[in-house]
């Protein structure tokens, strides 16, 4: 780009000098070349052209401050204005001799003026033509940038026509070719739309500058067109002298009609201007829904907006809070009692109004226009705030309250809030700012009910991560690893049905070479049952190596969790101790899901008596504990497990404990890993793989006999 400019810039200066030393042995030697004259007129349309594409590189058109840009340019045509006046009042009038249509320089201070003048008129005509081109262009529609082409073209052809000329001569195409130019001209004079898009002291400086433009240009106009200036230029260059005239027409013709059409639209400003702000608000408004998510900055913003747009006096906005949907954070907030039931008012977002103030307009106590809007839910209009005897105002009030808009914030029929805005003065609100505001309003619930969206999101987040970590720390409280010992196997498995679950297994060695076997399961499912389970872990681990008998077991268990437990709740726990070498198997059962027992030839249900942990104290429980001894043949296999198992559902129906014994029928010479494996792959087949509706714990032990 830098090269570009570079070498249009040398271009044109080449044919410049080239120019003006032709013009310099024209006045010293008289020849009559019409080629050599026609190649000179083609090299100065050459010269300022690649002028025209310099600029164009350097400073490209932008219509983005116009104002700016019309500034500029009636500087440079006042300079260029007094310049050639200064020009036309002290030069020499006899610089020139005309000889049968020609102009003949006296020397060559009139070839440097009329390069100069030339180039000075050169210059602000494209700078001119450059910034009427970007305006007719702005907000184009169909036809016309047609329109400009065509005019561009007549003007081209119009200073062509002229080449081979003599300075005093013309001819009918020109003057055909000027006309048409013209009438163009008034055509594209008539694109304006960029007028209607400054704001008001740009419509007042457009108006300023165009009349000075229109004043210049015109001077500029009769300048070129008399007297020693029109010499200079006509000897200098009849087509450009062409085109100078043709665009100064076009800059007068434009700028007549632009301060025309800037005196009409001026009065307009205020409103335009308001309804710029209005949609840039709205716009800003619409991008703070997705970017602010703090609530008491969402707040702010809104109230700040709706003050500076609606050009309110006050502002602020009352969060509307049903009794039913009050938690305890809400509770704790500075809520009063609307005096419609069941509704509570939070105060937020106040510009230039105190809560004190907003009690005494609407006192929480008594029936004001806040209970009206409530229940009417739509926008009321006060226009005269002192008489309305829904509202209090001081007589020191008086003066600065004159009327107020109250619109509601609805949500999927709910109202969520209240917005208010006050003037000054009576009747200050019009059908436009209530809209207005309604679309604010509208925004704002879009924002709030966003922003209490997030709130709920990172809360659920915030719940699913401790979740997650308290299922990661019951996954610890169940057995990390399963015994190895001589003469069992054993394999076990515990899934919750929600995050947490009351299910709770473990298994311990004691002395005498005996092996504790317990599974329980808590009344209900998640976080509480998770609670109670990890207290009979801690039970379980202490009072199993002071008590080797199970129901003593469970006595002092039931004695300990009766004191905590909470009498809704209640512990059904089923516990084994088998002595490794004999195999003997002594169970004792607290209300929870039977035994079931795999022998060679039989498969049973072990059902001592018992009754839940938590349920009784004393000696009703000691009574209900049964302790049943059996023992067990090697390859015997003993099940344990939760009433998730035989109550998976597959509809209205359960797997249940029949199911449960078909399920084992032959597999007692199989591993407890493929009898465990076995058994769920049952019941996940029987409820088609749906999700379980309680928690489920399987333990399965096989004794394989002495040292086995």
């Amino acid at each position: 780009m830098r090269i570009r400019r570079i070498l249009t810039l040398t271009g044109a200066m080449i044919l410049m000098v080239i120019v003006v030393a032709l013009d310099l042995v024209r006045s010293s030697v008289d020849f009559q070349l019409s080629g050599l004259i026609v190649a000179r007129d083609l090299m100065v349309i050459g010269s300022f052209s690649l002028l025209y594409f310099f600029l164009e590189l350097s400073d490209p058109s932008k219509t983005e401050n116009v104002v700016r840009r019309m500034g500029l340019i009636l500087i440079a045509g006042v300079v260029v204005t007094l310049m050639m006046s200064a020009v036309s009042l002290l030069g020499d009038q006899g610089s020139f001799e005309a000889k049968e249509g020609k102009l003949l320089p006296l020397g060559f201070k009139a070839v440097f003026l009329a390069s100069f003048v030339t180039f000075g008129f050169a210059l602000l005509c494209i700078l001119l033509f450059r910034f009427l081109r970007d305006l007719v262009l702005y907000k184009r529609r169909r036809g016309t940038r047609r329109n400009l082409i065509i005019q561009m073209v007549l003007m081209a052809a119009t200073g062509v026509s002229t080449i081979g000329l003599d300075p005093l001569d013309t001819s009918v195409l020109t003057s055909v070719l000027f006309g048409l130019t013209c009438a163009m001209i008034v055509v594209n004079a008539f694109r304006l739309s960029w007028i209607v898009y400054l704001s008001k002291r740009g419509k007042i400086f457009t108006l300023v500058y165009g009349f000075f433009l229109f004043s210049v240009l015109t001077v500029l106009n009769a300048l070129s067109h008399s007297g020693l200036v029109n010499q200079l230029l006509l000897y200098y260059s009849h087509p450009v002298r062409e085109l100078v005239g043709l665009t100064l027409l076009f800059g007068n013709v434009y700028y007549g009609m632009a301060f025309v059409s800037t005196l009409f639209h001026l009065p307009t400003a205020d409103a335009f201007e308001r309804k710029a702000t209005e949609i840039t608000s709205l716009h800003d408004l619409g991008k703070l829904i997705t970017r602010v998510f703090d609530f008491h900055e969402l707040i702010d913003t809104v109230t700040a907006m709706t003050l500076q747009v609606c050009e309110a006096r006050e502002c602020w906005l009352e969060i509307v809070h049903r009794q039913r949907d009050l938690t305890k954070g809400t509770a704790d907030a500075n809520l009063h009692a609307s005096f419609t039931e069941g509704y509570w008012i939070q105060v937020m977002g106040m510009k230039n109004i105190g809560a004190d103030e907003i009690e005494q307009l609407f006192p929480f106590g008594r029936q004001t226009i806040r209970d009206l809007l409530i229940q009417e839910r739509k926008a009321l209009v006060v226009d005269d705030v002192a008489t309305d005897r829904r509202i209090r105002v001081s007589q020191e009030n008086r003066t600065r309250t004159g009327s107020m808009v109250v619109v509601p914030l609805i949500s999927h029929t709910e109202l969520i809030g209240i917005l208010y805005a006050t003037k000054e003065t009576e009747y200050g609100f019009f059908k436009d700012d209530v809209e207005m505001i309604s679309a604010f309003a509208d925004h704002a619930t879009m924002a709030i009910e966003n922003s209490r969206l997030i709130d709920k999101s990172l809360e659920r987040e915030r719940l699913v991560k401790e979740m997650s970590l308290a299922q990661e720390m019951q996954k610890r409280l169940l057995p990390q690893r399963l015994p190895q010992l001589p003469g069992i196997q054993i394999d076990a498995t515990s899934t919750p049905a929600f995050e947490v679950g009351g299910d709770y297994y473990d298994v311990v060695h004691l002395k005498g070479n005996e092996l504790g076997i317990v599974v329980g399961d808590v009344s209900g499912k998640g976080m509480s049952a998770a609670f109670y389970m990890s207290e009979v872990k801690g039970i379980f681990q202490s009072l199993s190596r002071i008590y080797s008998s199970p129901r003593e077991f469970l006595l002092n268990a039931n004695e300990v969790l009766s004191g905590s437990i909470d009498r809704r709740s209640f512990i059904s726990l089923i516990y084994a101790v088998i002595h490794l070498q004999t195999g003997r198997l002594i169970i004792s059962r607290a209300g929870h899901c039977p035994m079931l027992l795999v022998r060679e030839n039989e498969i049973g249900y072990i059902r001592p008596s018992g009754m839940g942990l938590g349920l009784s104290e004393g000696s009703t429980f000691a009574g209900a504990i049964e302790e049943f001894s059996l023992q067990l043949d090697p390859g015997d296999v003993c099940v344990f497990y939760t009433d998730g198992l035989t109550e998976a559902r597959n509809g209205n129906d359960e797997f249940g404990y029949e199911r449960l014994v078909e399920c084992l029928s032959g597999m007692r010479n199989k591993d407890t890993v493929v009898i465990k494996n076995s058994i769920l792959e049952s019941v996940r087949s029987f409820t088609s793989g749906q999700p379980l509706h309680d928690d489920l714990t399987l333990v399965v032990l096989k004794w394989c006999g002495p040292g086995g």
